[in-house]
């Protein structure tokens, strides 16, 4: 069983909503360290993972590992609720086919309780995604965001090249063309490569879907190599985590 507090239901919100509508259910998994969502998309292009370590909660009580898999449309509706004034209290009791979302208004002191149906218990999260990839780099979450905003009005294929100190972002379709040069200060905040050159293309309908869990940090972390994953990292200041890794396209 487990029993958690997350302080601010705004965060919480945030979280939730940005990474949850790529998937079809809410695999959780509590530990005595950390709360952690690991799950594929339904089609197994995107890989979505949330780690919350203990420290990040307000309180925090996991008598022994536990694995749930609940409802996402209904973890969705209620995490929808929170507000910033609210915490969160996700609660477990084992063999239950439910959890219990208690939102709690910290100025009313108002509770409100909801069960999300849970569609299965004690499964293992899928394993995390360990791969080398070369080049790194730092941007922010709205320039990255205005970035794949603009790749969607010409076309559904984004390139990202590096050579030599810079980051050529291509999207090509029918006689059109958008392209965007990202250097460092312009608008990047780092980059780094153990290659001289890497070139992968990514759909861009599936980084629309996950622009929403931008919101949760100003800096983004991204990554990828030829023909491999990307990977967009997000670091909290709880010291919370989002990874999404996006398969490529052949």
């Amino acid at each position: 069983m487990f029993r958690v507090t997350y302080p601010d239901g705004s965060v919480f919100k945030k979280m939730m909503l940005g990474v949850l509508k790529p998937l079809d259910e809410v695999p959780i998994k509590v530990s005595l360290d950390e709360f952690l969502i690991r799950s594929l998309s339904p089609d197994k292009n995107i890989l979505i993972e949330v780690v919350m370590p203990r420290s990040a909660f307000e309180s925090f009580d996991c008598t022994s590992e536990t694995s749930i898999t609940a409802s996402r449309d209904q973890f969705l509706k209620v995490a929808r609720r929170a507000t910033k004034r609210d915490s969160v209290t996700l609660v477990y009791e084992e063999g239950s086919r439910t959890m219990r979302v208690v939102l709690v208004n910290a100025r009313t002191g108002t509770e409100r309780f909801f069960e999300v149906e849970l569609s299965e218990a004690g499964r293992e999260l899928i394993q995390s995604l360990q791969l080398d990839l070369p080049v790194r780099l730092q941007i922010a979450s709205e320039d990255l965001k205005k970035l794949i905003r603009d790749s969607k009005i010409i076309g559904e294929e984004l390139e990202l090249t590096y050579k030599e100190g810079f980051i050529e972002a291509t999207v090509k379709s029918e006689g059109r063309m958008f392209k965007e040069i990202l250097t460092m200060d312009k608008p990047l905040y780092s980059l780094e490569s153990k290659e001289s050159t890497a070139s992968s293309k990514y759909d861009v309908d599936m980084l629309r879907a996950v622009v929403p869990a931008f919101d949760v940090t100003d800096l983004i972390t991204l990554e990828f190599g030829s023909g491999l994953p990307l990977k967009i990292s997000m670091n909290m200041e709880d010291g919370s985590r989002i990874n999404i890794w996006i398969a490529p396209r052949a």
